[in-house]
């Protein structure tokens, strides 16, 4: 890219989001701090995003812009049903900021232990093999929908205490959800959306219901009877705790998986490292978080409560503020041949969890499963070969591909 065509970066194009590389490897070089045509600013080095994680003037509450803009709060009262759902998402531990943020955070982590994610290994192993199994019978199979998607919804649901028949319905409603906030969405696709977010609520406000009369040994029931200091969980708090885990364990996970699988296949050499060295997997891992984040983006934005002055722009109270963790991930002042794929790195801390206080609760989980789902297909199947050999966006979710076949061998 060049000067020129600077003020038509475009962050919500299907070109952009078909590859990012080359737009955020030319803005984090001349315009690191980048107004958007969309209306926040993007940061794509790795020390501002790794700074602003943990810049407390960076506010993850939205719930706080009215104010802060001098308009009053509407009651909650007077709200339409859109309105109060999205009251209720926004009560959600990862979009407050401290002192609530580290209440409800504690009060989360008492029902998703790291010993709890520990005690899903086995029943994680026994899925990844019955898809594998199927897939190998089958002669083909599927990463995203079935390897991937099975897995981490199939987690996710019985750990929360979801039905697990219903996780078509909920990744169809994450995927119609995600056009609420798209710039390039109609607005019947946002309307659809809007309906999809109010039934993942109601279906969750109904489970709820059930555990109060019928506790079971699942986090949804954990998180209803979660108490320390006299304080517990609202209704609301937990229906948003859900969403925001269950999105994360059914979507961002998933796409871990999938398309670690197929860099390391698209990267023969590496695969075949991997599959006779087990000690490569840890770096292997950390490499796919550094390397494969599609939208280059944090899901959460961030709100300025004051006037920050960066790199010689002003960013004003009450403007957006977007983490470009997959541009920093690739800053070759942290990283030396940044856009080169090497699971022989050198470990470092990447950004794709985030830091500081909203370092993703779900980060064990997610390494978890991509650690026994990635080892099993390169160690028993090592000379697996890519059947879809250019694979594409998923135009329902461009954040992951419509489908990755191979051959398992």
């Amino acid at each position: 890219m060049n000067a020129e065509v600077t003020p038509e970066v475009d962050l919500s194009s299907e070109s952009y989001k078909t590859n990012p590389v080359p737009t955020l490897t030319w803005l984090r070089e001349n315009d690191p701090v980048h107004w958007n045509r969309n209306g926040y600013w993007l940061l794509t080095r790795y020390n501002d995003v790794a700074a602003a994680f943990r810049d407390q003037r960076l506010s993850s509450e939205w719930a706080k812009k009215p104010e802060l803009l001098g308009r009053p709060s509407r009651d909650e009262q007077t709200l339409d049903r859109d309105g109060r759902n999205r009251a209720t998402i926004l009560t959600s531990f990862n979009m407050r900021d401290a002192p609530d943020h580290t209440r409800l955070r504690t009060l989360i982590q008492l029902a998703f232990t790291r010993s709890a994610v520990n005690e899903q290994r086995q029943r994680i192993q026994n899925l990844v093999d019955s898809y594998l199994a199927q897939g190998f019978a089958n002669g083909s199979i599927d990463l995203v929908t079935d390897l991937a998607f099975p897995l981490t919804i199939t987690i996710a649901s019985e750990m929360i205490g979801m039905p697990v028949e219903l996780r078509e319905q909920f990744r169809t409603s994450f995927e119609l959800a995600e056009k609420v906030g798209d710039p390039t969405a109609t607005e019947t696709q946002r309307a659809l959306g809007r309906d999809a977010i109010d039934w993942q609520l109601n279906t969750i406000r109904h489970q709820i219901e059930l555990r109060r009369s019928q506790p079971s040994n699942d986090l949804l029931s954990a998180l209803i009877h979660a108490e320390q200091d006299n304080n517990r969980l609202s209704e609301d708090e937990i229906i948003s705790a859900v969403i925001t885990m269950y999105t994360a364990g059914g979507t961002t996970t998933e796409r871990f998986i999938s398309s670690g699988l197929l860099l390391l296949l698209q990267h023969p050499d590496q695969w075949k490292s991997l599959a006779t060295d087990p000690a490569l997997l840890s770096g292997a891992l950390n490499e796919i978080l550094r390397f494969h984040h599609p939208d280059q983006q944090t899901s959460t934005p961030r709100l300025a409560l004051e006037d920050i002055e960066l790199h010689d722009k002003k960013i004003r109270a009450g403007e957006m503020v977007r983490l470009g963790t997959g541009a920093a991930n690739r800053d070759p002042e942290r990283w030396d041949n940044p856009n080169v794929f090497s699971i022989y790195r050198p470990e470092q801390q990447v950004l794709s969890f985030g830091l500081g206080m909203h370092y993703c609760i779900g980060a064990p989980l997610a390494r978890l499963q991509g650690e026994i789902a990635i080892a099993s297909v390169v160690t028993r199947y090592p000379n697996t070969t890519l059947l879809t050999t250019e694979p594409r966006r998923d135009p329902r979710r461009w954040d992951r591909f419509e489908e990755i076949k191979v051959k398992l061998a």
